[in-house]
């Protein structure tokens, strides 16, 4: 019986040759565009608690986008990575496989055949339109009771990222973390302590990391927003940057002079 399960799982099911099945027609629990950028991955936990990198170009990309777009979720699991390479997607948006009834999708419905690889493994092409459908044995996608549909736009971003240092302002007199006047400068004037704040966005592949230094040397990385970082008291003259990396590798970098004061 698990071995039924694992099959559904892993979407590589072909329905019975010879068997009826009425059509149902059900109308999608979530249908629309997603978009992928090529060379982009995102990652996903397995119930394993297991961290894996997916391209984002796969059906389970695409999965992942509506998921976003949808406000629904899904998960996936590892259980059988080692003996198939592919991860098995266990619900999507509360529905749990049972017993030989799970997840399964299909790629260009009903023009090209169901896939025979598991849906983080499967390439999609610009134009494609992947179903993500429940059931068991001879179901498809004109017949399962819930399904997912995702009309597939891969693009490429060849664009640098939008990113700015928001604190210090230029011309900014700051003392202790706050600002108290401004100057027409471009310089930053700094006494004690300081929050540094950046700014960044990327329309197509996202932000993947933002990066500060101070006078070229690395200071801090972070990943997600507030992109913020205390910088310390070093007096003297320097040159602040801000550099940003989208999921595409493309890069943008700011920078701003400034002076901190000693107490």
């Amino acid at each position: 019986m698990k071995w039924k399960i694992l099959l559904v799982g892993l979407l590589i099911l072909m329905p019975l040759q010879g068997m009826h099945v009425f059509a149902v027609n059900t109308p999608p629990f979530w249908e629309g565009d997603v978009v992928l950028v090529k060379n982009t991955t995102f990652t996903v936990v397995a119930e394993s608690g297991k961290s894996y990198t997916i391209s984002y170009t796969t059906a389970l990309g695409a999965l992942d986008k509506a998921s976003k777009a949808g406000n629904f979720s899904y998960t996936v699991s590892d259980e059988w990575y080692e003996q198939f390479g592919s991860l098995l997607i266990t619900s999507i948006a509360g529905k749990k496989n049972e017993g030989t009834n799970g997840w399964q999708y299909w790629v260009n419905y009903p023009d090209e055949p169901l896939p025979w690889v598991g849906a983080d493994k499967y390439e999609v092409k610009d134009g494609d339109t992947v179903d993500f459908f429940y059931g068991g044995f001879g179901v498809t996608p004109d017949t399962t009771e819930m399904l997912i549909r995702t009309h597939v736009h891969v693009v490429e971003d060849n664009e640098a990222p939008y990113i700015d240092i928001i604190k210090p302002e230029e011309g900014g007199i700051y003392i202790f973390d706050r600002e108290i006047l401004k100057l027409p400068s471009k310089t930053a004037f700094i006494i004690g302590e300081l929050t540094v704040e950046a700014t960044a966005g990327d329309e197509l592949s996202g932000i993947k990391y933002v990066e500060f230094y101070l006078d070229g040397n690395l200071q801090a990385k972070i990943d997600n927003e507030p992109y913020v970082w205390k910088l310390e008291d070093v007096a003297g003259k320097h040159i602040l940057e801000a550099k940003a990396i989208d999921n595409a590798g493309n890069i943008a970098k700011t920078e701003r002079i400034i002076w901190i004061l000693p107490l």
